[in-house]
């Protein structure tokens, strides 16, 4: 089911078990597509992937300080994508095919991957005595949170943060109305989907009353793919917001 503009709450359950579907189709000759989907078309993962970690990682400034939280980490993507000499990466992920896989591929000593929703959050990093956090990564999961639940997830990643941190958030948007697809069955990936798609407006007035009111302002924001041929949606884009305390 398409519902356009109305807000309607999707199955968290039925979020996770996609998931864990999800983590059974990992190919290693197109790992990323299991969180970019794109599975029919791995060049444009490729592209895409390149072209976020082109635009994105130089404004997270990176540095020998740095202690980098990825929220919703996948296989570790954006831990692939950190190159430079950081204190360390912590990355998170309630899919445990995900941290599985993530843990084969990323070896690095100060680099670890634990299994938790975005909802316990300070639980995780508490379990695994880990320290606040100056650089955080969300990237494509505040789509898959209700409304009823998002506000609680941002007030727990500021408790995370240190009193310095940058925060780059970058989510699919409605462009002109919110979308929700919920069991919403794809072509493209074989299974029924559900995420919802606010658009900026409606992220912004999240965002006030959760990270503006704990310090934080936005840096910058825009779209993510200038190149038409990287964008193959009508209705939804990828949108990113660099905000600093």
């Amino acid at each position: 089911m398409r519902v356009i503009a109305d807000k309607v709450e999707i199955d968290d359950k039925k979020t996770k078990d996609f998931f864990s579907r999800r983590g059974g189709k990992y190919n290693e000759k197109n790992p990323y597509s299991l969180t970019m989907y794109q599975d029919n078309h791995p060049e444009l993962v490729r592209e895409r992937n390149k072209y976020e970690v082109q635009i994105l990682k130089p404004l997270l400034q990176l540095d020998s300080h740095s202690r980098v939280l990825d929220f919703a980490c996948g296989i570790g993507r954006w831990a692939d994508a950190i190159t430079e000499d950081i204190e360390e990466y912590c990355g998170i992920d309630y899919s445990s095919e995900f941290v599985r896989i993530a843990r084969e591929r990323n070896k690095k000593e100060n680099f670890s991957f634990y299994e938790g929703s975005a909802w316990e959050v300070d639980q995780v990093l508490k379990k695994h005595q880990k320290e606040k956090f100056n650089k955080i990564i969300i990237v494509g999961l505040i789509m898959y949170i209700n409304d009823s639940d998002i506000r609680n997830v941002l007030k727990k990643l500021c408790n995370v943060c240190e009193e310095n941190t940058t925060i780059c958030i970058r989510e699919p948007i409605g462009i002109v109305d919110r979308l929700t697809l919920k069991d919403f069955y794809s072509e493209e990936l074989r299974d029924d989907y559900n995420a919802i798609y606010r658009t900026r407006d409606e992220l912004l007035e999240i965002f006030e009353d959760t990270l503006f009111e704990n310090g934080f302002s936005v840096e910058q924001e825009g779209y993510l793919f200038e190149e038409p041929e990287l964008n193959n949606r009508k209705e939804t884009s990828q949108y990113y917001f660099i905000l600093k305390r």
